[in-house]
């Protein structure tokens, strides 16, 4: 009879960053792995280079946007994405994290063979989903949000919110999970297996309460247990949603995925934040001195908005309340514009951080 024979494919080659800028290097394959190694340094200069067979989930999420035979290739081109966010996305998923299991492995790696026709908004957001993004249509682009250490990127108080001022909610104790089942293709046995993944702490207040997970394109014990991990530390810890209204120059910058600060005097009980009255570059004069009298502990920091509207922070150097003066300790970039937004904290009383979701 007819040998039965099993294979192990490479699957499609996809394209991959080229030589980055100011001769940073050129990023290679592990071809044992299909891990993108980036030069230390690497800056995408926007340019994409040959393609190669990989498991990086960023740009097989790309090839997949862009290929006409089997994509979206047909609507959509590079000048439709945002190449940035994509590399850096990549670069992230990438790194070399701890296996759990004495090794090291990419944090995120996409192994999947894809045999039919599949809905198109399923399959680019389960894609998306395996290094932690969300893809988002704007301004008529593709571009992807990646849950990741990041720094804020717009500062908020009441000074630039609505009357209403900043609602807050929680979770429900039925949507927190104790215990993740996590599904993945186990490359030995050549079979689906199981990862299970536990938070003890949670167990003592809420019981066991389970939840089966899959997880897409996924071969390694290592990636479904953190998987498993994130989803137990984002419904334990990530338990509270803030809404508010905001002025059309906020709401113009702020995009889905982005991290922001909020000074909320009602709930930290003090004033932390506010308008910028006149500044230069080393020198803040805020609009009022309300509790500024009591601003203390260590690592004092001041973020403004600058004019391009990014957030920058820097060292307090004093604070003088008679003059409604808070002096840095380096300078700015750039000179704040009057009426945009400062806000400082300290070890005594720091900003809340929130990611938007919508």
């Amino acid at each position: 009879s007819i040998p039965k024979r099993a294979f192990r494919i490479r699957g499609v080659k996809v394209r991959i960053p080229g030589a980055g800028a100011g001769g940073s290097g050129t990023p290679s394959v592990d071809l044992q792995t299909g891990r993108i190694i980036y030069p230390s340094g690497y800056i995408f200069n926007g340019t994409m280079g040959a393609a190669q067979w990989c498991s990086c989930p960023a740009l097989i999420l790309l090839d997949l946007l862009t290929t006409e035979r089997y994509g979206f290739g047909t609507h959509i081109t590079d000048s439709n994405l945002d190449l940035f966010s994509f590399i850096a996305a990549s670069k992230y998923a990438n790194e070399l994290v701890d296996d759990g299991f004495g090794g090291q492995e990419a944090r995120f790696s996409c192994n999947v063979n894809i045999q039919g026709s599949t809905e198109a908004f399923t399959l680019i957001n389960e894609l998306a989903g395996v290094m932690r993004c969300f893809p988002i249509w704007s301004e008529g682009s593709v571009t992807i949000s990646q849950d990741r250490p990041t720094d804020p990127s717009y500062l908020f108080s009441l000074a630039n919110v609505g009357e209403g001022g900043f609602s807050y909610s929680g979770s429900s104790l039925k949507q927190r999970h104790t215990v993740i089942n996590v599904s993945y293709f186990n490359m030995d046995s050549r079979e689906i297996d199981y990862e299970v993944v536990e938070d003890t702490t949670a167990q003592n207040k809420l019981g066991i309460i389970k939840k089966d997970v899959k997880a897409f394109a996924c071969t390694s014990r290592g990636q479904a247990q953190r998987l498993g991990k994130a989803i137990l530390f984002s419904e334990q810890q990530e338990t509270e949603v803030v809404s508010f209204t905001t002025s059309i120059d906020a709401g113009a910058i702020v995009r889905p995925g982005s991290v922001i600060s909020i000074n909320d005097p009602v709930r930290g009980g003090e004033r932390r934040s506010g308008r910028i009255k006149s500044a230069t570059t080393t020198q803040i004069i805020v609009d009022n001195i309300k509790d500024l009298s009591s601003f203390s502990g260590a690592n004092q920091k001041c973020s403004v908005i600058l004019p391009d509207g990014s957030v920058e922070t820097k060292n307090i150097s004093s604070v003088d309340q008679f003059s409604s003066e808070i002096n840095l300790s380096s300078a700015l970039s750039q000179t704040p514009n009057a009426n945009s937004i400062w806000l400082i904290q300290s070890d005594s009383l720091q900003a809340q951080t929130f990611r938007v979701i919508t």
